[in-house]
Order: C-alpha cells, then sequence, then structure tokens
C-alpha cells in the first residue's frame, strides 16, 4: 500500500508550527494515502475539544481529516496487536530482575496499526520509539544515564519485537519540512532579509525540533549545508 501513517507528535510539530497546511500538497506529491489510528484522532481532536488552550489545535486536524486529507483508521485488531508489542517492547531493558516500562500503549498504536495495514511508513518524532527500533544499543546506554543504574537487554525479545515491525521505516516531521523545503511549497516565507533561505530552512527545523522532534544540533546544521549546496 502507497501509504503514510501519522504518529500524534508529528502533527503536534506541525500544528504548532503553522504547517498543518503542507499535508495537502505533501499527499498530492506522494501519490498515496495519508493515516491516523483512532487514538490519535482522540488524543488529538476529541480531547483537545473540551479545553480553552488547545481547541484550535484540535480544529485545525479535524478540518484535514473532513477534508479526506488525513483518514483515520478504525481497525477492531489494532488495540490486541498493540498490546503484543507493549509486551515485548517492555520487556527488553531491565535493571536487576526489574522490567524497564519505555513505552506506553498509544506509542505502539502506530506501528500496530502499519503492520496490520501493511503501511510502509511511519511519522514518529519520539525519541525512545526510535532508539527502541533502530539504535537499542544507545537506548541502553541513555537509560543507564538516566538512571545511574546498570541496565541489562533480553536480546530475545528485543529480536521478536524487530521481526513484529520488520518493514516499518521510520521518518520524522524533520525530513517532511525539509521536502517541503526542497518542493518550494514554503518560498512564500523567504523574506527580504540576509540569507533568507538560510534564514527560513534553520527556522522550520529548530521549529520543528523545539516542538518534540528528536533531532540534534549538528544533524540540523548538516542538513542545512546540504540543502543550500543543491
Amino acid at each position: 500500500m502507497k501509504a503514510i501513517l501519522f504518529d500524534a507528535g508529528p502533527i503536534i510539530s506541525l500544528t504548532t508550527n503553522n504547517l498543518l497546511w503542507l499535508l495537502k500538497p505533501l499527499k498530492e506529491k506522494f501519490g498515496g494515502e495519508f493515516y491516523l489510528t483512532e487514538g490519535v484522532r482522540k488524543e488529538l481532536v476529541e480531547k483537545p475539544l473540551k479545553t480553552k488552550k488547545f481547541k484550535f489545535e484540535a480544529l485545525q486536524l479535524q478540518d484535514q481529516i473532513e477534508k479526506g486529507i488525513l483518514k483515520v483508521i478504525k481497525d477492531g485488531g489494532l488495540h490486541k496487536k498493540a498490546e503484543q508489542l507493549l509486551d515485548l517492547a517492555n520487556g527488553v531493558f531491565y535493571v536487576k530482575k526489574n522490567p524497564l516500562r519505555v513505552l506506553q500503549l498509544g506509542e505502539l498504536e502506530s506501528l500496530a496499526a502499519a503492520k496490520l495495514m501493511d503501511i510502509p511508513y511511519i511519522v514518529v518524532d519520539e525519541r525512545i520509539t526510535r532508539l527502541l527500533l533502530e539504535s537499542p544499543g544507545q537506548m541502553e546506554q541513555l537509560l543507564e544515564r538516566r538512571l545511574h543504574k546498570n541496565v541489562k537487554v533480553n536480546r530475545t525479545k528485543l529480536s521478536r519485537l524487530h521481526k513484529q515491525v520488520e518493514g516499518v521505516k521510520l521518518i520524522r516531521s524533520l525530513e517532511l519540512v525539509t521536502i517541503a523545503y526542497e518542493l518550494g511549497l514554503l518560498d512564500d516565507y523567504i523574506a527580504k532579509i540576509p540569507e533568507a533561505r538560510k534564514q527560513l530552512l534553520q527556522a522550520i527545523l529548530w521549529g520543528i525540533k523545539l516542538n518534540g522532534c528528536s533531532a540534534g544540533q549538528q544533524e540540523i546544521d548538516e542538513i542545512v549545508r546540504i540543502e543550500l549546496k543543491k
């Protein structure tokens, strides 16, 4: 299936940076479907609509759903699959004989949905999820630094978890806005100031990072360097 699934974090990053509108032209360029789970919809639309602080953000996302730019997955087997992944994920790292709960059920719903619907890409900004699936060694080191304790890894459960999500590729909102920049979708924001393109790209990337996307300064500087050479 030619499709991309969005976790909650990237939607928040785009919305808080006034960039949620990018989804429509990006989807048109991609030529496939954009999805989110019912759990993400509830988290970002249903609950915030009952508040004052995040109601406008919720309305923006609801507008994207009503226009069909984002489609909502309602799969009866999703919860069970997510629970299976959660059991594996929270059984990978141990301190002494105590397993560490590194993820919550909602954080694994998108992975579960991707596997059930054969969606090859998930946009996820959350650092722990990315490290667990892509760099478990770094995850182990991170936990040891945070806890100041020796952390052990259950290699069997880690292998089973990776097998369960095999074929799913993770991308970030950072990559999405970089693509949007390359496509010229953000050219209206090029101001009459010195190094205008550099200023724009830096502003976008740092805005995304500071609203929850896992990225370092070196990585941002490298993206800016590469993009300005094109």
